[in-house]
C-alpha cells in the first residue's frame, strides 16, 4: 500500500490530524479502518485478538503465520540465544564506527545504525559460522532491509537479489546438521560434563530447532525475518537516538545511562520506527461502534496514537523527563513494539541494545549532524531524514 512512493511522511502527518478530529476509528479515503486510540488498539491486539487472524511478522512464512506453539518456542530460543553472549563486552564501538565512515567522517543517515547494529548483534545472528553464511547476512542487511525496508529503492532488483540469497540461506542450512531433539539433548546431557553443545548460541539454531515440516527453503525464509527484526528495527531506532541526543544536549561525556533510558523511550515515542500495526478481521464485529468486515485490513497508527493530545501533554514536543512521571494511560498507548501474542519478538532486547550503545555513543564521541531534508522517511521502517551524523571521540 502507497510502497511505490518514495516516503509516506506527508500521509502520516495528514492521518495524525484526522486521528485528532475524530472521537473513534475512522476510514481512510481508501477505504482501510484507521485506529489512533490506544484502547482500540488494545482490544485489536489483546483483548479481542480472537477477531482477527493470527499474525506475526517475523515468525511466519509468506502471509501465514507460524503455529502460537512454534512461535512460544521459537521466542524462547531466541532469548536463550542472547543469553550466550555478553555484547557488551565483545563489542568494540570505535573499530565499528571508524569502519563505517566514509572519507570525510560522515556516518549516512538510513543507514549506519543498520550496519552498526549487524555488527553489535553478529555473534547472535551467526556464531563462528562458515564465512559464506555471514556474507549472505551482510548481503540481505545491505539489499533487502536498507534498500527496501529503510531507503525504499522500489523499481531494483532488489527483490530478485532477496530470492537469491534467500536460495543461499537454504543451502546453506541444508549442510548443517539438524538440531538434536529434546529427547537426544537429555541423552547427550546425562553423558557430558557441560551442556554447551546442546545450547543455542545463534539465530541459525533457533530456526534449525525448530519443530514441525519446515524445508531448508522454510528455515532460511525465517531466519531472514528474524535478521530484520533484530538488525533493521533496531538499527533505525539507533540512528533516531543518536540524532535526538546530539541535538538536545545528551551528547556529553557527564550524560548517565538512566538518562539516555528516558531518551530511548521519548524517542520511540516521537519516531516509532514500526509507524503502524496491520491486522485482517476473521470475523465480522464491531470496533467501538464501527463495523468491521470479515477479511478487512485494520490499521493501528502507532505514530498517532503516540502523538495524541489526549494522552500525551505537548506530544509534539521533545521532553523526554515525561517517562519520570507517567500515567497509566500514558503506558497503554506506548506501542513501539506492539501488545499481545504477536508483539515484535525484538521487545526486550533491543531496548537494552539501544541504551547500551546510545550512552557508549553519547558518553564517548562529540557529535555534530547534517540534515538534507527537513522530514523523516517513511517505508516500512520510519527513519531519520536524509543527511549525516559526525562522530568524533571525546577527549
Amino acid at each position: 500500500m502507497f510502497l511505490d512512493r518514495q516516503s509516506l511522511w506527508r500521509h502520516l502527518r495528514q492521518w495524525e490530524k484526522l486521528a485528532a478530529e475524530a472521537e473513534g476509528p475512522f476510514r481512510l479515503r481508501f477505504g482501510t479502518l484507521f485506529v489512533a486510540d490506544a484502547d482500540s488498539a488494545r482490544e485489536i491486539l489483546v483483548d479481542s485478538a480472537d477477531r482477527y487472524i493470527q499474525q506475526s511478522g517475523f515468525f511466519r512464512l509468506g502471509p501465514e503465520p507460524l503455529p502460537q506453539a512454534l512461535r512460544t518456542a521459537a521466542s524462547h530460543e531466541l532469548l536463550r540465544a542472547l543469553s550466550h553472549h555478553d555484547l557488551h563486552a565483545l563489542f568494540d564501538v570505535d573499530d565499528a564506527i571508524h569502519e563505517l565512515s566514509d572519507s570525510r567522517g560522515h556516518l549516512r543517515h538510513q543507514r549506519w545504525g543498520v550496519r552498526l547494529v549487524r555488527r553489535y548483534f553478529a555473534p547472535v545472528i551467526a556464531h563462528h559460522r562458515h564465512t559464506a553464511l555471514n556474507s549472505l547476512v551482510d548481503a540481505y542487511v545491505e539489499s533487502s532491509v536498507i534498500a527496501d525496508d529503510v531507503v525504499g529503492r522500489v523499481v531494483t532488483p532488489s527483490h530478485r537479489s532477496v530470492r537469491r540469497i534467500r536460495a543461499g540461506f537454504a543451502e546453506q542450512l541444508r549442510r548443517l546438521p539438524a538440531r538434536e531433539t529434546e529427547a537426544e539433548a537429555a541423552a547427550t546431557l546425562a553423558t557430558t560434563a557441560t551442556d554447551a553443545d546442546a545450547d543455542v548460541r545463534d539465530l541459525v539454531d533457533v530456526v534449525l530447532g525448530l519443530r514441525g515440516e519446515l524445508t531448508p527453503a522454510d528455515r532460511a525464509q525465517l531466519l531472514q525475518r528474524l535478521i530484520l527484526s533484530m538488525v533493521g528495527f533496531t538499527g533505525v531506532a539507533l540512528e533516531w537516538v543518536v540524532l535526538l541526543g546530539i541535538q538536545h544536549g545528551y551528547n556529553t561525556p557527564a550524560v548517565r545511562p538512566d538518562q539516555v533510558r528516558s531518551l530511548v523511550r521519548e524517542t520511540l515515542r516521537l519516531y516509532p520506527t514500526a509507524w503502524r500495526l496491520v491486522r485482517e478481521a476473521a470475523t465480522d464485529h464491531e470496533i467501538r461502534g464501527v463495523p468491521v468486515s470479515k477479511g478487512e485490513h485494520v490499521m493501528i497508527g502507532t505514530h498517532a496514537i503516540h502523538r495524541s493530545g489526549a494522552v500525551w501533554d505537548r506530544p509534539p514536543d521533545f521532553d523526554p523527563s515525561r517517562w519520570e512521571r507517567l500515567t497509566d494511560d500514558q503506558r497503554r498507548a506506548f506501542l513501539p513494539f506492539g501488545k499481545g501474542a504477536e508483539m515484535c519478538p525484538a521487545n526486550g532486547f533491543a531496548l537494552k541494545a539501544l541504551e547500551h550503545l546510545g550512552h557508549l555513543i553519547l558518553h564517548g564521541y562529540r557529535g555534530t549532524v547534517r540534515i538534507r531534508k527537513r522530514t523523516p522517511h517513511a517505508r516500512t521502517l520510519l527513519a531519520p531524514p536524509a543527511g549525516w551524523t559526525r562522530l568524533t571521540r571525546s577527549g
